[in-house]
């Protein structure tokens, strides 16, 4: 195990009615002072989440603006636009109501909020921010994590970058597990496989002596599967949404990767193909990257492999034979992808011809991807030409 520094201050509310508390507890820091509320589409406004948010910032004496228009995939002209009008308000808090891309968005504009140059300096790792604007959410869709993370994804052209700060990390945010229930069942499932991805990241190292938090891993890749297929059953069953909101949310802030060598090899790859495309959705564009990727470095470390079969895909070894063991593990979790009704493939996940040499390139464009296995261009693009 290496050594490693952890904290993490997010206040967490969690359960039915917690996105109703979130004025108060925002007032507690920043009581009289002027709260920018970020969010998406329409939705947060159909569902009425966002007048019950903007209420209880009111209730709580804070004065409220608003800024929508955040998609999937943001864009790092919405950051710009935000931070505008952050600078022009004077505003004193971020709220993001939304899922990963509202909440990246608002971080991405706490960062930018202080800084004299651009914003997008901080994701092509010209810049670090020194300081941020506080940062709270309201969760309404599960997946990225990003509401106990210190990570923010961007958007900018056909580049798409990450960058990561512990003064994003968010102060408080609120997890009412019935918002939820309206979520279509592509975003379901995208957010379980999201989610899991998170911990895979992690999960799947070189370092030794982890048995701990490989332990935590296993558990929750358990807890997730069976969970999100549930939900794919039965969208409201608020029990489920519990332990998939709960998992997702400390799937991606830290907790997972302690004293570990991390990985993101996969997430590298997936964000140059939904760069490329930014129809894509995220967590559907690694449902066809993760098995591919574990096709091609398996024989790295068969012995993490063979531990992921046992324990996470719960494969009985066959006696001698390890990669007949790794391959059964491998299309046990592609069948599970497929009961989420999620592609496993190149041709299901978009309706054109994908150039693998283009996105590998992109993938590699600042050096080698991942910890696992080193992946040159050349690896990434045979395993997206394995994903055809």
């Amino acid at each position: 195990m290496q050594n490693f520094t952890y904290c993490n201050p997010t206040k967490l509310i969690f359960g039915r009615d917690a996105h109703k508390a979130i004025g108060s507890e925002i007032a507690s820091f920043a009581g009289g002072g002027k709260v920018l509320i970020v969010y998406g589409g329409g939705s947060a406004v159909r569902t009425g989440t966002l007048a019950a948010v903007a209420q209880s910032c009111r209730d709580a004496g804070l004065t409220v603006l608003e800024k929508g228009g955040v998609e999937p995939n943001p864009k790092v002209e919405l950051v710009r636009e935000v931070i505008e009008i952050a600078r022009r308000e004077a505003v004193d808090v971020l709220l993001a109501v939304g899922g990963g891309s509202v909440i990246d968005t608002a971080k991405a504009a706490a960062m930018g909020y202080f800084y004299d140059g651009d914003v997008w300096d901080f994701f092509c790792g010209r810049a670090q921010p020194k300081k941020a604007l506080p940062v709270c959410c309201v969760l309404t869709i599960p997946a990225a994590g990003s509401e106990q993370s210190i990570r923010t994804v961007i958007t900018n052209g056909n580049v798409k970058n990450g960058a990561g700060n512990a003064c994003v990390r968010p102060k408080v945010s609120a997890v009412n597990p019935e918002l939820f229930f309206t979520l279509p069942e592509n975003q379901i499932a995208a957010g379980v496989i999201d989610m899991m991805s998170h911990i895979m990241e992690r999960y799947f190292t070189n370092t030794p002596d982890v048995d701990y938090t490989s332990a935590q891993a296993e558990s929750a890749l358990r807890v997730i599967m069976r969970n999100g297929l549930k939900l794919i059953d039965n969208h409201k069953d608020y029990a489920a949404w519990c332990e998939i909101g709960l998992a997702g949310s400390f799937a991606h802030n830290g907790y997972f990767g302690l004293g570990h060598e991390e990985d993101w090899a996969c997430h590298g790859i997936e964000h140059a193909l939904s760069g490329w495309d930014t129809r894509i959705t995220h967590g559907a564009g690694l449902a066809v990257v993760t098995p591919s990727w574990m096709r091609y470095v398996h024989h790295t470390n068969p012995a993490r492999f063979m531990r992921f079969a046992v324990e996470v895909m719960q494969v009985t070894p066959i006696e001698g034979d390890e990669e007949a063991t790794i391959e059964l593990a491998i299309a046990k979790f592609c069948a599970f992808l497929q009961r989420m009704h999620l592609p496993v493939r190149l041709g299901e996940l978009v309706d054109r011809v994908v150039p693998v040499e283009e996105i590998a390139a992109a993938a590699t464009a600042r050096g080698p991807l991942g910890n696992f296995q080193k992946l040159t261009a050349r690896d990434v693009q045979a395993i997206l030409e394995s994903a055809r």
